[in-house]
Protein backbone atom coordinates (compact mmCIF):
# COMPACT_ATOMS: atom_id res chain seq x y z
CA UNK A 1 0.00 0.00 0.00
CA UNK A 2 0.94 3.62 -0.39
CA UNK A 3 2.65 4.94 2.71
CA UNK A 4 2.32 8.59 1.74
CA UNK A 5 4.23 11.36 0.10
CA UNK A 6 7.91 11.82 0.97
CA UNK A 7 9.62 15.13 0.30
CA UNK A 8 12.15 15.23 -2.50
CA UNK A 9 14.58 17.17 -0.29
CA UNK A 10 15.29 15.86 3.18
CA UNK A 11 16.19 18.05 6.12
CA UNK A 12 19.83 16.99 5.87
CA UNK A 13 19.88 17.96 2.19
CA UNK A 14 18.65 21.45 3.03
CA UNK A 15 21.11 21.86 5.89
CA UNK A 16 24.07 21.36 3.55
CA UNK A 17 27.21 19.32 4.11
CA UNK A 18 29.46 19.83 7.07
CA UNK A 19 32.25 21.09 4.79
CA UNK A 20 30.12 23.84 3.28
CA UNK A 21 30.96 27.34 4.42
CA UNK A 22 27.28 28.26 4.52
CA UNK A 23 24.16 26.21 5.15
CA UNK A 24 21.55 25.56 2.49
CA UNK A 25 19.34 28.61 1.87
CA UNK A 26 16.36 26.22 1.54
CA UNK A 27 16.57 25.30 5.20
CA UNK A 28 15.28 27.46 8.03
CA UNK A 29 13.98 26.80 11.49
CA UNK A 30 10.31 26.44 10.40
CA UNK A 31 11.18 23.81 7.79
CA UNK A 32 11.66 21.27 10.58
CA UNK A 33 7.92 21.51 11.36
CA UNK A 34 6.78 20.75 7.79
CA UNK A 35 5.10 17.32 7.40
CA UNK A 36 7.00 14.51 5.68
CA UNK A 37 4.04 12.25 4.78
CA UNK A 38 0.91 12.93 2.80
CA UNK A 39 -1.57 11.95 5.52
CA UNK A 40 0.23 14.28 7.95
CA UNK A 41 -0.05 16.99 5.32
CA UNK A 42 -3.81 16.34 5.17
CA UNK A 43 -4.13 16.85 8.93
CA UNK A 44 -2.12 20.05 8.82
CA UNK A 45 -4.28 21.36 5.95
CA UNK A 46 -7.36 20.69 8.09
CA UNK A 47 -5.81 22.80 10.82
CA UNK A 48 -5.00 25.58 8.36
CA UNK A 49 -8.55 25.59 7.00
CA UNK A 50 -10.09 26.21 10.42
CA UNK A 51 -7.38 28.39 11.98
CA UNK A 52 -6.33 30.72 9.18
CA UNK A 53 -8.98 33.30 8.36
CA UNK A 54 -7.56 34.01 4.91
CA UNK A 55 -7.49 30.32 3.95
CA UNK A 56 -11.00 29.67 5.24
CA UNK A 57 -12.48 32.68 3.47
CA UNK A 58 -10.71 32.03 0.18
CA UNK A 59 -11.49 28.31 -0.04
CA UNK A 60 -15.11 28.76 1.01
CA UNK A 61 -15.67 31.35 -1.72
CA UNK A 62 -13.75 29.31 -4.28
CA UNK A 63 -15.87 26.25 -3.49
CA UNK A 64 -19.22 28.06 -3.46
CA UNK A 65 -19.05 30.83 -6.05
CA UNK A 66 -18.74 28.82 -9.31
CA UNK A 67 -21.45 26.27 -8.38
CA UNK A 68 -24.57 27.36 -10.24
CA UNK A 69 -27.95 25.77 -10.87
CA UNK A 70 -28.26 22.32 -12.47
CA UNK A 71 -29.43 22.05 -16.08
CA UNK A 72 -30.95 18.97 -17.75
CA UNK A 73 -30.68 18.21 -21.47
CA UNK A 74 -33.80 16.25 -22.46
CA UNK A 75 -37.08 16.82 -24.27
CA UNK A 76 -38.94 14.48 -21.92
CA UNK A 77 -40.61 16.81 -19.44
CA UNK A 78 -41.60 14.03 -17.05
CA UNK A 79 -38.06 12.64 -16.99
CA UNK A 80 -36.62 16.11 -16.41
CA UNK A 81 -38.98 16.62 -13.48
CA UNK A 82 -37.87 13.29 -11.98
CA UNK A 83 -34.19 14.22 -12.15
CA UNK A 84 -34.93 17.72 -10.86
CA UNK A 85 -36.76 16.30 -7.85
CA UNK A 86 -33.93 13.80 -7.26
CA UNK A 87 -31.16 16.41 -7.23
CA UNK A 88 -32.98 19.25 -5.48
CA UNK A 89 -35.14 17.54 -2.86
CA UNK A 90 -33.73 14.04 -2.36
CA UNK A 91 -29.95 14.24 -2.73
CA UNK A 92 -29.52 18.03 -2.25
CA UNK A 93 -26.83 17.75 -4.89
CA UNK A 94 -25.70 21.38 -4.85
CA UNK A 95 -24.73 21.02 -1.19
CA UNK A 96 -22.90 17.78 -1.98
CA UNK A 97 -21.00 19.53 -4.78
CA UNK A 98 -19.98 22.27 -2.37
CA UNK A 99 -18.65 19.74 0.14
CA UNK A 100 -16.77 17.93 -2.61
CA UNK A 101 -15.14 21.21 -3.68
CA UNK A 102 -14.12 21.93 -0.07
CA UNK A 103 -12.43 18.52 0.18
CA UNK A 104 -10.67 19.09 -3.12
CA UNK A 105 -9.24 22.47 -2.08
CA UNK A 106 -8.28 21.40 1.46
CA UNK A 107 -6.91 17.89 0.87
CA UNK A 108 -6.33 18.10 -2.86
CA UNK A 109 -8.53 14.99 -3.09
CA UNK A 110 -12.21 14.18 -2.78
CA UNK A 111 -13.76 10.70 -2.57
CA UNK A 112 -17.48 9.97 -2.95
CA UNK A 113 -19.71 6.99 -3.56
CA UNK A 114 -23.42 6.09 -3.66
CA UNK A 115 -25.12 4.30 -0.76
CA UNK A 116 -27.97 2.01 -1.80
CA UNK A 117 -30.13 1.21 1.25
CA UNK A 118 -31.32 -2.28 2.05
CA UNK A 119 -33.47 -4.24 4.48
CA UNK A 120 -31.63 -6.97 6.36
CA UNK A 121 -33.39 -10.24 7.13
CA UNK A 122 -32.25 -13.19 9.24
CA UNK A 123 -33.17 -16.56 7.75
CA UNK A 124 -33.64 -19.39 10.22
CA UNK A 125 -31.41 -22.34 9.28
CA UNK A 126 -34.10 -24.78 10.49
CA UNK A 127 -37.38 -23.54 9.01
CA UNK A 128 -35.86 -21.08 6.49
CA UNK A 129 -38.29 -18.39 7.58
CA UNK A 130 -36.93 -14.85 7.04
CA UNK A 131 -37.46 -12.25 9.76
CA UNK A 132 -36.70 -8.52 9.60
CA UNK A 133 -33.63 -7.92 11.73
CA UNK A 134 -35.25 -4.86 13.29
CA UNK A 135 -38.08 -7.02 14.64
CA UNK A 136 -36.01 -9.53 16.62
CA UNK A 137 -33.56 -9.53 19.50
CA UNK A 138 -30.36 -11.12 18.29
CA UNK A 139 -26.79 -11.66 19.42
CA UNK A 140 -23.87 -10.81 17.16
CA UNK A 141 -20.36 -12.28 17.29
CA UNK A 142 -17.90 -10.29 15.16
CA UNK A 143 -15.09 -12.86 15.32
CA UNK A 144 -17.35 -15.58 13.90
CA UNK A 145 -19.60 -13.13 12.00
CA UNK A 146 -22.52 -15.00 13.57
CA UNK A 147 -26.11 -13.90 14.21
CA UNK A 148 -28.21 -15.93 16.67
CA UNK A 149 -31.85 -15.29 17.57
CA UNK A 150 -35.06 -16.96 18.76
CA UNK A 151 -37.19 -17.97 15.76
CA UNK A 152 -40.84 -17.13 16.36
CA UNK A 153 -41.98 -19.35 13.48
CA UNK A 154 -40.49 -22.73 14.49
CA UNK A 155 -40.17 -21.83 18.20
CA UNK A 156 -36.48 -22.73 18.30
CA UNK A 157 -34.08 -20.90 20.62
CA UNK A 158 -30.68 -19.45 19.70
CA UNK A 159 -30.80 -20.56 16.09
CA UNK A 160 -28.26 -19.34 13.58
CA UNK A 161 -29.48 -16.67 11.22
CA UNK A 162 -28.27 -16.43 7.66
CA UNK A 163 -28.11 -12.82 6.48
CA UNK A 164 -30.32 -11.93 3.52
CA UNK A 165 -30.09 -8.32 2.33
CA UNK A 166 -32.73 -6.93 -0.04
CA UNK A 167 -31.76 -3.67 -1.67
CA UNK A 168 -34.26 -0.83 -1.85
CA UNK A 169 -34.10 0.93 -5.20
CA UNK A 170 -36.02 3.97 -3.99
CA UNK A 171 -34.86 7.48 -4.74
CA UNK A 172 -36.00 8.73 -1.31
CA UNK A 173 -33.49 6.53 0.53
CA UNK A 174 -30.41 6.75 -1.72
CA UNK A 175 -27.66 8.97 -0.31
CA UNK A 176 -24.17 10.26 -1.15
CA UNK A 177 -21.25 9.05 1.01
CA UNK A 178 -18.32 11.38 1.59
CA UNK A 179 -15.12 9.49 2.48
CA UNK A 180 -12.29 10.86 4.63
CA UNK A 181 -9.12 11.14 2.47
CA UNK A 182 -6.95 10.44 5.54
CA UNK A 183 -8.47 6.92 5.65
CA UNK A 184 -8.21 6.26 1.92
CA UNK A 185 -5.35 4.54 0.09
CA UNK A 186 -4.76 4.34 -3.64
CA UNK A 187 -2.88 1.59 -5.47
CA UNK A 188 -1.85 3.13 -8.77
CA UNK A 189 -0.37 1.58 -11.90
CA UNK A 190 1.62 4.28 -13.72
CA UNK A 191 1.74 2.20 -16.91
CA UNK A 192 -2.03 1.85 -17.34
CA UNK A 193 -3.15 4.85 -15.25
CA UNK A 194 -5.58 2.55 -13.42
CA UNK A 195 -6.17 2.89 -9.66
CA UNK A 196 -7.68 0.68 -6.97
CA UNK A 197 -9.13 2.27 -3.87
CA UNK A 198 -8.93 1.03 -0.29
CA UNK A 199 -10.55 2.26 2.92
CA UNK A 200 -9.27 1.80 6.47
CA UNK A 201 -12.30 1.42 8.74
CA UNK A 202 -11.85 3.64 11.81
CA UNK A 203 -11.10 2.00 15.13
CA UNK A 204 -14.04 3.75 16.76
CA UNK A 205 -16.47 2.22 14.24
CA UNK A 206 -14.97 -1.23 14.75
CA UNK A 207 -15.44 -0.90 18.52
CA UNK A 208 -19.09 0.01 18.06
CA UNK A 209 -19.66 -3.09 15.94
CA UNK A 210 -17.80 -5.29 18.44
CA UNK A 211 -19.99 -3.95 21.26
CA UNK A 212 -23.14 -4.87 19.33
CA UNK A 213 -24.38 -1.43 18.27
CA UNK A 214 -27.51 -2.51 16.39
CA UNK A 215 -27.94 0.71 14.46
CA UNK A 216 -24.49 0.25 12.87
CA UNK A 217 -24.79 -3.52 12.42
CA UNK A 218 -28.26 -3.40 10.85
CA UNK A 219 -27.26 -0.82 8.23
CA UNK A 220 -23.62 -1.75 7.52
CA UNK A 221 -23.11 -3.81 4.33
CA UNK A 222 -21.88 -7.33 4.85
CA UNK A 223 -18.68 -6.56 2.91
CA UNK A 224 -17.66 -4.13 5.64
CA UNK A 225 -18.55 -6.61 8.40
CA UNK A 226 -16.41 -9.27 6.73
CA UNK A 227 -13.54 -6.77 6.45
CA UNK A 228 -13.82 -6.05 10.19
CA UNK A 229 -13.90 -9.77 10.93
CA UNK A 230 -10.68 -10.33 8.99
CA UNK A 231 -9.13 -7.13 10.40
CA UNK A 232 -8.18 -5.92 6.94
CA UNK A 233 -8.73 -2.83 4.85
CA UNK A 234 -11.76 -2.60 2.61
CA UNK A 235 -11.35 -2.63 -1.18
CA UNK A 236 -13.91 -0.85 -3.34
CA UNK A 237 -15.25 -2.45 -6.47
CA UNK A 238 -14.45 -1.01 -9.86
CA UNK A 239 -16.37 2.21 -10.54
CA UNK A 240 -17.79 2.54 -7.03
CA UNK A 241 -15.60 5.53 -6.09
CA UNK A 242 -15.46 8.93 -7.75
CA UNK A 243 -12.09 10.55 -7.11
CA UNK A 244 -11.50 14.28 -7.68
CA UNK A 245 -7.96 15.55 -7.29
CA UNK A 246 -5.92 18.69 -7.80
CA UNK A 247 -3.33 18.61 -10.52
CA UNK A 248 0.28 18.11 -9.39
CA UNK A 249 3.66 17.89 -11.16
CA UNK A 250 4.55 14.57 -12.73
CA UNK A 251 7.25 13.95 -10.12
CA UNK A 252 4.65 13.84 -7.33
CA UNK A 253 2.77 10.58 -6.84
CA UNK A 254 0.21 10.67 -9.65
CA UNK A 255 -2.48 8.75 -7.77
CA UNK A 256 -2.93 11.63 -5.34
CA UNK A 257 -3.93 15.22 -5.79
CA UNK A 258 -1.54 17.63 -4.08
CA UNK A 259 -3.18 20.00 -1.55
CA UNK A 260 -2.98 23.62 -2.74
CA UNK A 261 -2.52 24.68 0.89
CA UNK A 262 0.98 23.14 0.94
CA UNK A 263 2.45 26.39 -0.38
CA UNK A 264 0.99 28.31 2.56
CA UNK A 265 2.31 26.12 5.38
CA UNK A 266 5.61 27.91 6.04
CA UNK A 267 3.92 31.27 5.58
CA UNK A 268 1.33 30.29 8.17
CA UNK A 269 4.08 29.11 10.55
CA UNK A 270 5.85 32.42 10.12
CA UNK A 271 2.64 34.37 10.77
CA UNK A 272 1.99 32.17 13.83
CA UNK A 273 5.44 33.01 15.23
CA UNK A 274 4.72 36.71 14.79
CA UNK A 275 1.32 36.40 16.46
CA UNK A 276 2.88 34.50 19.33
CA UNK A 277 5.46 37.25 19.74
CA UNK A 278 2.74 39.91 19.66
CA UNK A 279 0.83 37.97 22.29
CA UNK A 280 3.86 37.92 24.59
CA UNK A 281 4.44 41.64 23.99
CA UNK A 282 0.81 42.43 24.71
CA UNK A 283 0.84 40.47 27.94
CA UNK A 284 4.10 42.03 29.15
CA UNK A 285 4.26 45.56 27.72
CA UNK A 286 0.75 46.87 27.07
CA UNK A 287 -0.06 47.74 30.72
CA UNK A 288 2.89 49.52 32.36
CA UNK A 289 3.97 48.98 35.98
CA UNK A 290 3.86 52.11 38.18
CA UNK A 291 6.33 52.58 41.01
CA UNK A 292 5.83 55.37 43.58
CA UNK A 293 8.88 56.64 45.50
CA UNK A 294 9.76 59.72 47.63
CA UNK A 295 11.54 62.39 45.65
CA UNK A 296 15.13 62.97 46.71
CA UNK A 297 15.85 66.55 47.86
CA UNK A 298 19.17 68.24 48.50
CA UNK A 299 21.93 66.45 50.29
CA UNK A 300 21.07 68.26 53.54
CA UNK A 301 17.28 67.67 53.43
CA UNK A 302 16.86 64.12 52.21
CA UNK A 303 13.33 62.98 53.31
CA UNK A 304 14.57 59.42 53.69
CA UNK A 305 16.61 60.64 56.68
CA UNK A 306 13.68 62.51 58.25
CA UNK A 307 10.66 60.12 58.01
CA UNK A 308 9.90 56.42 58.36
CA UNK A 309 9.67 54.85 54.90
CA UNK A 310 7.61 51.97 56.28
CA UNK A 311 4.99 54.37 57.65
CA UNK A 312 5.06 56.43 54.44
CA UNK A 313 4.52 53.31 52.29
CA UNK A 314 1.59 52.16 54.44
CA UNK A 315 -0.03 55.62 54.24
CA UNK A 316 0.41 55.71 50.44
CA UNK A 317 -1.17 52.27 50.05
CA UNK A 318 -4.11 53.31 52.23
CA UNK A 319 -4.55 56.51 50.22
CA UNK A 320 -4.57 54.57 46.95
CA UNK A 321 -7.27 52.24 48.33
CA UNK A 322 -9.40 55.23 49.36
CA UNK A 323 -8.91 56.82 45.93
CA UNK A 324 -10.09 53.63 44.17
CA UNK A 325 -13.24 53.64 46.27
CA UNK A 326 -13.76 57.40 45.88
CA UNK A 327 -12.20 59.09 42.82
CA UNK A 328 -12.71 62.50 44.54
CA UNK A 329 -10.56 61.51 47.48
CA UNK A 330 -7.61 63.91 48.08
CA UNK A 331 -4.33 62.32 49.15
CA UNK A 332 -1.85 64.13 51.38
CA UNK A 333 1.86 63.58 51.40
CA UNK A 334 4.37 65.43 53.60
CA UNK A 335 7.03 65.10 50.91
CA UNK A 336 7.04 65.19 47.08
CA UNK A 337 6.58 61.86 45.27
CA UNK A 338 7.82 60.46 41.97
CA UNK A 339 6.09 57.87 39.72
CA UNK A 340 8.24 55.58 37.58
CA UNK A 341 6.78 53.48 34.73
CA UNK A 342 8.12 50.08 33.68
CA UNK A 343 6.83 48.67 30.37
CA UNK A 344 4.15 50.26 28.16
CA UNK A 345 6.23 50.16 24.98
CA UNK A 346 3.93 47.61 23.27
CA UNK A 347 3.02 49.83 20.33
CA UNK A 348 6.65 50.26 19.38
CA UNK A 349 7.41 46.54 19.82
CA UNK A 350 4.40 44.96 18.08
CA UNK A 351 5.01 43.45 14.63
CA UNK A 352 1.63 44.31 13.10
CA UNK A 353 3.12 45.28 9.75
CA UNK A 354 5.00 42.01 9.45
CA UNK A 355 1.86 40.03 10.29
CA UNK A 356 -0.10 41.89 7.60
CA UNK A 357 2.62 41.16 5.06
CA UNK A 358 2.64 37.46 5.99
CA UNK A 359 -1.15 37.28 5.59
CA UNK A 360 -0.93 38.96 2.18
CA UNK A 361 1.67 36.38 1.16
CA UNK A 362 -0.73 33.60 2.17
CA UNK A 363 -3.41 35.12 -0.06
CA UNK A 364 -0.89 35.39 -2.91
CA UNK A 365 0.10 31.75 -2.43
CA UNK A 366 -3.54 30.74 -2.88
CA UNK A 367 -3.49 32.42 -6.29
CA UNK A 368 -6.43 34.78 -5.80
CA UNK A 369 -6.70 38.58 -5.71
CA UNK A 370 -6.74 40.19 -2.30
CA UNK A 371 -9.99 41.98 -3.11
CA UNK A 372 -11.74 38.63 -3.59
CA UNK A 373 -11.49 38.08 0.18
CA UNK A 374 -11.76 41.58 1.61
CA UNK A 375 -14.24 42.97 -0.95
CA UNK A 376 -14.00 45.88 -3.37
CA UNK A 377 -13.52 43.60 -6.40
CA UNK A 378 -15.25 44.92 -9.54
CA UNK A 379 -15.13 44.32 -13.26
CA UNK A 380 -14.56 47.98 -14.07
CA UNK A 381 -11.41 48.40 -12.00
CA UNK A 382 -9.87 44.93 -12.37
CA UNK A 383 -10.79 43.63 -15.82
CA UNK A 384 -7.70 41.47 -16.32
CA UNK A 385 -7.79 40.04 -12.82
CA UNK A 386 -11.50 39.34 -13.22
CA UNK A 387 -10.88 37.41 -16.44
CA UNK A 388 -8.00 35.42 -14.93
CA UNK A 389 -10.00 34.55 -11.84
CA UNK A 390 -13.04 33.61 -13.92
CA UNK A 391 -10.99 31.27 -16.11
CA UNK A 392 -9.42 29.73 -13.01
CA UNK A 393 -12.79 29.04 -11.41
CA UNK A 394 -14.29 27.70 -14.64
CA UNK A 395 -11.34 25.31 -15.01
CA UNK A 396 -11.74 24.07 -11.45
CA UNK A 397 -15.46 23.34 -11.97
CA UNK A 398 -14.64 20.67 -14.56
CA UNK A 399 -14.32 17.97 -11.89
CA UNK A 400 -17.50 19.21 -10.23
CA UNK A 401 -19.43 18.80 -13.48
CA UNK A 402 -17.97 15.32 -13.99
CA UNK A 403 -19.02 14.40 -10.45
CA UNK A 404 -22.55 15.68 -11.12
CA UNK A 405 -22.83 13.59 -14.31
CA UNK A 406 -21.43 10.55 -12.50
CA UNK A 407 -24.12 10.89 -9.81
CA UNK A 408 -26.89 11.17 -12.40
CA UNK A 409 -25.66 8.16 -14.38
CA UNK A 410 -25.11 5.93 -11.35
CA UNK A 411 -28.48 6.67 -9.75
CA UNK A 412 -30.27 6.59 -13.11
CA UNK A 413 -29.00 3.04 -13.71
CA UNK A 414 -29.93 1.97 -10.18
CA UNK A 415 -33.48 3.26 -10.56
CA UNK A 416 -33.88 2.08 -14.16
CA UNK A 417 -34.32 5.61 -15.55
CA UNK A 418 -33.30 6.81 -18.96
CA UNK A 419 -29.92 8.54 -18.72
CA UNK A 420 -29.76 12.24 -19.53
CA UNK A 421 -27.04 14.86 -19.64
CA UNK A 422 -26.77 17.04 -16.54
CA UNK A 423 -24.59 20.10 -16.25
CA UNK A 424 -24.11 23.29 -14.28
CA UNK A 425 -25.35 26.54 -15.73
CA UNK A 426 -22.47 28.50 -17.35
CA UNK A 427 -20.54 30.37 -14.72
CA UNK A 428 -20.26 34.11 -15.26
CA UNK A 429 -19.47 36.96 -12.92
CA UNK A 430 -22.63 38.80 -11.95
CA UNK A 431 -21.15 42.26 -12.65
CA UNK A 432 -20.17 41.45 -16.27
CA UNK A 433 -22.53 44.20 -17.42
CA UNK A 434 -20.74 45.04 -20.65
CA UNK A 435 -21.22 41.61 -22.17
CA UNK A 436 -24.91 41.53 -21.22
CA UNK A 437 -25.50 44.99 -22.70
CA UNK A 438 -23.71 44.02 -25.92
CA UNK A 439 -25.87 40.92 -26.34
CA UNK A 440 -29.05 42.93 -25.89
CA UNK A 441 -27.87 45.50 -28.45
CA UNK A 442 -27.00 42.80 -30.99
CA UNK A 443 -30.38 41.19 -30.50
CA UNK A 444 -32.16 44.53 -31.16
CA UNK A 445 -29.93 45.71 -34.05
CA UNK A 446 -31.29 43.41 -36.73
CA UNK A 447 -32.39 45.43 -39.81
CA UNK A 448 -34.77 42.74 -41.11
CA UNK A 449 -36.58 42.34 -37.77
CA UNK A 450 -34.98 38.90 -37.35
CA UNK A 451 -32.90 38.32 -34.19
CA UNK A 452 -29.22 37.57 -34.68
CA UNK A 453 -28.90 35.72 -31.38
CA UNK A 454 -30.84 32.69 -30.25
CA UNK A 455 -32.89 32.78 -27.09
CA UNK A 456 -30.61 30.22 -25.46
CA UNK A 457 -27.47 32.31 -26.10
CA UNK A 458 -29.23 35.48 -24.95
CA UNK A 459 -30.52 33.85 -21.78
CA UNK A 460 -27.26 32.23 -20.62
CA UNK A 461 -25.60 35.41 -19.20
CA UNK A 462 -28.80 36.13 -17.27
CA UNK A 463 -29.03 32.52 -16.00
CA UNK A 464 -32.35 32.09 -17.85
CA UNK A 465 -33.39 28.81 -19.46
CA UNK A 466 -35.55 29.51 -22.56
CA UNK A 467 -37.23 26.10 -22.39
CA UNK A 468 -38.13 26.60 -18.75
CA UNK A 469 -39.35 30.14 -19.40
CA UNK A 470 -41.43 28.85 -22.34
CA UNK A 471 -43.05 26.27 -20.08
CA UNK A 472 -43.80 28.98 -17.53
CA UNK A 473 -45.33 31.21 -20.23
CA UNK A 474 -47.52 28.31 -21.40
CA UNK A 475 -48.64 27.66 -17.83
CA UNK A 476 -49.43 31.34 -17.28
CA UNK A 477 -51.41 31.49 -20.55
CA UNK A 478 -53.41 28.40 -19.61
CA UNK A 479 -53.99 29.78 -16.12
CA UNK A 480 -55.27 33.06 -17.64
CA UNK A 481 -57.67 31.18 -19.92
CA UNK A 482 -58.94 29.12 -16.98
CA UNK A 483 -59.51 32.29 -14.93
CA UNK A 484 -61.40 33.89 -17.85
CA UNK A 485 -63.60 30.81 -18.25
CA UNK A 486 -64.30 30.73 -14.53
CA UNK A 487 -65.22 34.41 -14.57
CA UNK A 488 -67.60 33.91 -17.50
CA UNK A 489 -69.26 30.99 -15.71
CA UNK A 490 -69.75 33.11 -12.59
CA UNK A 491 -71.22 35.96 -14.67
CA UNK A 492 -73.57 33.54 -16.44
CA UNK A 493 -74.63 32.08 -13.12
CA UNK A 494 -75.30 35.54 -11.72
CA UNK A 495 -77.29 36.53 -14.81
CA UNK A 496 -79.42 33.40 -14.51
CA UNK A 497 -80.12 34.23 -10.87
CA UNK A 498 -81.14 37.80 -11.71
CA UNK A 499 -83.43 36.57 -14.50
CA UNK A 500 -85.17 34.21 -12.09
CA UNK A 501 -85.69 37.04 -9.61
CA UNK A 502 -87.21 39.28 -12.33
CA UNK A 503 -89.59 36.51 -13.37
CA UNK A 504 -90.68 36.02 -9.76
CA UNK A 505 -91.30 39.73 -9.31
CA UNK A 506 -93.35 39.82 -12.52
CA UNK A 507 -95.45 36.93 -11.30
CA UNK A 508 -96.06 38.65 -7.96
CA UNK A 509 -96.88 41.90 -9.81
CA UNK A 510 -99.58 40.18 -11.85
CA UNK A 511 -101.16 38.86 -8.67
CA UNK A 512 -101.04 42.33 -7.09
CA UNK A 513 -103.05 43.79 -10.01
CA UNK A 514 -105.94 41.41 -9.18
CA UNK A 515 -105.81 42.41 -5.48
CA UNK A 516 -109.06 44.41 -4.38
CA UNK A 517 -107.83 47.29 -2.21
CA UNK A 518 -111.29 48.73 -1.27
CA UNK A 519 -112.49 45.33 -0.11
CA UNK A 520 -109.45 44.98 2.14
CA UNK A 521 -110.00 48.45 3.69
CA UNK A 522 -113.75 47.75 4.27
CA UNK A 523 -112.93 44.45 5.98
CA UNK A 524 -110.28 46.19 8.08
CA UNK A 525 -112.78 48.88 9.22
CA UNK A 526 -115.16 46.17 10.39
CA UNK A 527 -112.42 44.59 12.47
CA UNK A 528 -111.46 48.01 13.86
CA UNK A 529 -115.09 48.67 15.02
CA UNK A 530 -115.07 45.30 16.78
CA UNK A 531 -111.70 45.84 18.48
CA UNK A 532 -112.60 49.32 19.77
CA UNK A 533 -114.96 47.71 22.23
CA UNK A 534 -112.32 45.29 23.54
CA UNK A 535 -110.08 45.91 26.52
CA UNK A 536 -106.35 46.42 25.80
CA UNK A 537 -105.41 42.82 26.61
CA UNK A 538 -108.04 41.30 24.34
CA UNK A 539 -107.15 43.75 21.58
CA UNK A 540 -103.46 42.72 21.68
CA UNK A 541 -104.43 39.05 21.57
CA UNK A 542 -106.65 39.60 18.54
CA UNK A 543 -103.94 41.60 16.74
CA UNK A 544 -101.34 38.88 17.41
CA UNK A 545 -103.60 36.21 15.94
CA UNK A 546 -104.32 38.39 12.92
CA UNK A 547 -100.59 38.97 12.32
CA UNK A 548 -99.94 35.25 12.21
CA UNK A 549 -102.89 34.67 9.87
CA UNK A 550 -102.70 37.61 7.41
CA UNK A 551 -99.78 40.02 7.61
CA UNK A 552 -101.28 42.42 5.05
CA UNK A 553 -104.60 42.66 6.89
CA UNK A 554 -102.73 43.07 10.17
CA UNK A 555 -100.85 46.08 8.79
CA UNK A 556 -104.02 47.73 7.48
CA UNK A 557 -105.97 47.07 10.70
CA UNK A 558 -103.12 48.42 12.84
CA UNK A 559 -103.01 51.63 10.79
CA UNK A 560 -106.79 52.14 10.79
CA UNK A 561 -107.02 51.33 14.51
CA UNK A 562 -104.35 53.89 15.29
CA UNK A 563 -106.23 56.54 13.27
CA UNK A 564 -109.49 55.71 15.05
CA UNK A 565 -107.86 56.01 18.46
CA UNK A 566 -106.37 59.35 17.46
CA UNK A 567 -109.76 60.70 16.39
CA UNK A 568 -111.40 59.50 19.62
CA UNK A 569 -108.75 61.23 21.74
CA UNK A 570 -109.18 64.50 19.81
CA UNK A 571 -112.96 64.40 20.28
CA UNK A 572 -112.61 63.86 24.02
CA UNK A 573 -110.25 66.85 24.36
CA UNK A 574 -112.63 69.11 22.41
CA UNK A 575 -115.53 68.06 24.63
CA UNK A 576 -113.57 68.90 27.77
CA UNK A 577 -112.71 72.33 26.42
CA UNK A 578 -116.40 73.15 25.62
CA UNK A 579 -117.51 72.69 29.25
CA UNK A 580 -118.59 69.18 29.19
CA UNK A 581 -121.31 69.76 26.51
CA UNK A 582 -121.82 67.25 23.81
CA UNK A 583 -120.36 68.76 20.66
CA UNK A 584 -122.93 66.89 18.57
CA UNK A 585 -126.02 68.36 20.31
CA UNK A 586 -125.72 71.81 18.58
CA UNK A 587 -126.58 73.74 21.81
Amino acid sequence: MIEGYDSTFSVSDMRGTDTASHGSPLFDFLTAFAPRKLKDLFRLCEYLYFNCAQVYSALTKFATYPITSITYTTTNVALRNKYTKLHTKRLRTLRALHRAAIDKYVYGNSFHSIYVPFIRFLECTKCHKQTNINMVEYKFNLKKLLFTFDCAHCKRMNVRGEVRDKKLFEEEKISIIRWDPKLMDVDYNPITGHSEYFYTIPKELKERVAKGNKHVINTMPMEFLKTLQDDKIFKFNEGEIFHMKMDAPAGIEAQWGFPPLASTIKLFFYAAVLRKANEAIALDYVVPMRIISPRAASSNGDPVMQISLETWSANMKESVKKWRRDPLHIMWSPIPCDVTFLGGQARALLTLGEVQTAEDNIIAALGIPKEFIYGGFSALGSGIQLRVLENQLIFQTGDIKDFLQWLSDRIGRLLGWELIETDLAPFKFIDDVQQKTLLLQLNAASPDQQPWISKKTLGEPFDIDPDKEGDLLDQETLAGVRRQQKLQMEIQKLQNTLAAQVQAQQAMGSQAIQYDQQAVIAQADQLVQQMQGFDPGTRRSQLHALQAEDAVMYAVVTMRLRDADTQSMAAMKQQQQSGGQDPTSGQ
